[in-house]
């Protein structure tokens, strides 16, 4: 590797510690979205790339390639429904453009994994300051940042919000937990998804510990220590949780309280049932915005039962029985940004905003990432497992960091995957 390449490596691995640290900056507001800080770095890696030929010699994996084919159904529905106005041509542009900046992680992967660049320091760093940083937010000594600045009762860290907290908090367990077999650093990372207070991530992250345990332990004592710290850390947590928080205003989207209001969501098939047949349709998505999106929120909070439960019953009825209403938007979908800035799970959206074509898109890619190598990197397809039981209720396929880590790893896969094959050695596992 010569001197330039290797100072654009440096430069690239930079900026992807200025990513992963840095808040979230909107510099430029767009409708429900914005410009930020870190799009203009992440341009600039874009153009090293390219300059260095990475866009073209880098090879794709099954997973991009599937990936690309839903950008592209994005895009088309972005023009087809920009030009009927069901969207604002230029909010639906930036969604479909965030997830082509997503996907430069993954080229920053390889080349940090060609450049021989070990991640795991720094992600250890930053999960110590997390661990540092979260129990002061939820004290009120430390600002809570974005748009849950005035939320203390949930871990938030510096993510857009605890569902963005929680996924952050998976992908660290999955890398130092289980890629270093480190059970200390995993038992702190599913500590931190438990404050988040995200349960469905705390579900499934718990459900793969559970599995991952019991599957692969290496000696009785780490099979002892997976158990056995999977129980203190959900105790532990439900006890401090209550006393985390200097806040009773959102004591009722506290820790303890939303974990033990898991199961009475108030979603059932009745219920979806009832609601579609008197939701309204929404013809674009300046109404939907004004109406149904807000309304759903206000009578949620006047409601007796789980709040984020009825507000999903609400916009997910109103948002399919409008995706439904023609035939061309059950293909094609209403157009990315449709629905707003929450649908409140991925799924919906996906189905809603880019149809039948990007959901069979979508789910290609998910099945790509979950059969990536076989068995050699199975800890990579347990955060993949946690994205998408997040995403059932949960826009986390949208959500920044948790999408910049996911194709960061699996840049960083595919290269070693990929230079063990051409030296005839097993993937690295460091």
């Amino acid at each position: 590797m010569t001197l330039k390449s290797r100072l654009i490596t440096r430069v690239l691995y930079a900026i992807l510690i200025w990513c992963i640290f840095s808040f979230k900056v909107i510099l430029i507001g767009v409708g429900e979205s914005g410009i930020r800080a870190d799009d203009f770095l992440i341009f600039l890696a874009f153009i090293l790339l390219l300059l260095r030929g990475d866009l073209l010699t880098v090879k794709r994996s099954a997973a991009f390639n599937a990936y690309l084919c839903f950008v592209a159904a994005s895009l088309l529905s972005t023009v087809w429904n920009s030009s009927s106005g069901r969207v604002n041509p230029t909010v639906s542009l930036l969604f479909v453009a965030r997830l082509v900046q997503y996907m430069v992680f993954y080229y920053i992967g390889s080349a940090i994994a060609r450049g021989g660049i070990p991640i795991s320091k720094m992600l250890q760093t930053y999960l110590a300051i997390l661990c540092a940083v979260v129990p002061l937010q939820m004290l009120g000594l430390v600002p809570v940042p974005g748009v849950f600045g005035g939320i203390t009762s949930r871990a938030v860290g510096n993510t857009n919000g605890p569902y963005e907290m929680a996924a952050v908090a998976a992908f660290l367990l999955c890398y130092l937990g289980y890629r270093r077999r480190n059970w200390i650093r995993g038992a702190l990372s599913l500590f931190l998804v438990l404050l988040s207070a995200s349960r469905i991530t705390f579900v499934a992250a718990a459900f793969s510990v559970g599995k991952v345990t019991l599957q692969r332990p290496r000696s009785k004592r780490a099979l002892m220590l997976g158990v056995g710290g999977l129980a203190v850390v959900g105790l532990v947590g439900l006890m401090a949780a209550p006393y985390l928080s200097n806040s009773s205003a959102d004591s009722r989207g506290g820790v303890a309280a939303r974990l033990s209001s898991a199961a009475s969501t108030g979603i059932s098939l009745n219920t979806l049932g009832s609601a579609y047949q008197g939701v309204p349709v929404y013809r674009n998505s300046a109404d939907y915005f004004e109406g149904e999106f807000h309304e759903a929120s206000g009578q949620a909070l006047e409601g007796s039962g789980d709040v984020s439960g009825l507000i999903r019953v609400l916009r997910w009825t109103t948002l399919i029985k409008s995706a439904l209403g023609s035939l061309d938007s059950t293909i094609l979908g209403l157009g990315p940004s449709f629905g707003s800035i929450a649908v409140d799970g991925y799924f919906v959206r996906v189905f809603v905003e880019t149809g039948v074509l990007g959901l069979v898109f979508f789910l290609w890619f998910a099945k790509s990432l979950l059969a990536a190598h076989g068995d050699s990197f199975w800890e990579f397809r347990e955060y993949v497992f946690i994205m998408l039981g997040t995403a059932i209720f949960i826009d986390i396929f949208v959500s920044y960091k948790p999408m910049l880590l996911l194709w960061l790893w699996h840049g960083m896969n595919e290269y070693k995957s990929k230079d063990a094959v051409s030296e005839n050695r097993l993937p690295n596992e460091g």
